[in-house]
């Protein structure tokens, strides 16, 4: 008994240090990216239940700042109930993917976890970007920007875009997938970091055990993908040809989570076939890869063929063993 207190008490400390640090960071605005960083160093150290300790205590502390900026702050009320909103959604959302409870979640593949997060993100926060796109102050930020650019006049008649231009497009964009890209990029990249840190750190103390943060080069997208991708480009015809833009936005949606699946899949099957190269065409093919992807215009080209090899695997299974080619022969 006194060690299971013992145990319990060591872990308090690392608790409540991520849950700060992760509103600190939130706070901060320079480190806000990575606000969810933290927790993730903690459900790779920790217990599930260890995680979601953590992620409820740094959703607690975030409610009880933004209530003292509501009552002593100048900050916006409606933004600041928004904010703690945001919070405590995406820390939810990115604790579950990290340490899911229950056998049915915790044997779902971890890109499928990000995907659900990602668009619980999206339902929940739409309603924030909305918000923060119609500011007035944003506006007027953007509009000086736009002025500074090559000093020109921000008007219609110079045929330079005016700050309601780019604030439309950005909406059109952003409801059409963008939020939903926005969304699991944000997941993605704060999961890896937390992974690579925490491996890092193990290594600094000498303890090599591995750490796995999905297997990527196994993964597959279920058969039933290619129906929802068949269904989203039918909505977005159809909410194109009777002018229905919730249709048509729901489509979109659709179509773009499917089109990240497939993209997974793709990169996959393309490092499964790299890593059957010898080692120095494999570093080669590697850097190739990257240095198209950071080329405008390749690099869309080449996402848009991983997508499609990952369509294709739906019926050509690229990755399948010699052993089970020869015994469908």
């Amino acid at each position: 008994m006194a060690g299971g207190f013992l145990r319990r008490s060591s872990l308090i400390f690392p608790v409540v240090l991520a849950a700060t640090a992760s509103v600190f960071c939130v706070r901060s605005g320079f480190f806000s990216f990575f606000f969810l960083l933290p927790l993730g160093l903690i459900a790779f150290w920790g217990e599930a239940k260890t995680a979601w300790g953590a992620g409820i205590l740094a959703a607690a502390i975030n409610i009880i700042v933004s209530l003292w900026f509501y009552m002593y702050g100048n900050e916006d009320p409606v933004f600041v109930r928004w904010n703690a909103l945001y919070f405590c959604v995406a820390v939810l959302v990115f604790t579950w993917i990290n340490a899911p409870l229950g056998s049915f979640w915790a044997g779902l593949d971890s890109t499928y976890r990000l995907a659900a997060g990602a668009v619980c993100c999206l339902l929940f926060l739409a309603p924030l970007f909305l918000y923060i796109i119609d500011n007035p102050q944003l506006r007027v930020f953007i509009a000086s920007q736009i002025e500074a650019l090559g000093n020109l006049p921000v008007s219609e008649a110079s045929g330079v875009h005016t700050a309601d231009d780019v604030l439309l497009t950005v909406v059109y964009l952003g409801l059409r997938g963008g939020l939903l890209i926005s969304g699991m990029v944000f997941l993605w990249v704060n999961r890896q970091l937390s992974a690579l840190l925490f491996r890092l750190v193990r290594r600094i103390k000498g303890r090599a055990e591995p750490v796995s943060a999905g297997n990527f080069l196994s993964f597959r997208v279920k058969p039933l993908f290619i129906w929802l991708l068949s269904f989203a480009l039918g909505a977005i015809l159809l909410g194109k040809s009777v002018e229905t833009e919730l249709v048509e936005i729901a489509g979109w949606n659709v179509l773009v989570l499917c089109a990240i699946l497939f993209l997974v899949q793709g990169g996959a099957v393309m490092l499964y076939f790299f890593a059957r190269l010898p080692p120095l065409l494999r570093i080669l093919g590697n850097l190739g890869i990257i240095f198209l992807l950071f080329r405008p215009g390749i690099n869309t080209a080449i996402l848009v063929l991983l997508v499609f090899l990952g369509i294709a695997e739906n019926w050509v299974s690229f990755r399948m063993p010699k052993e089970e080619h020869r015994s469908l022969r």
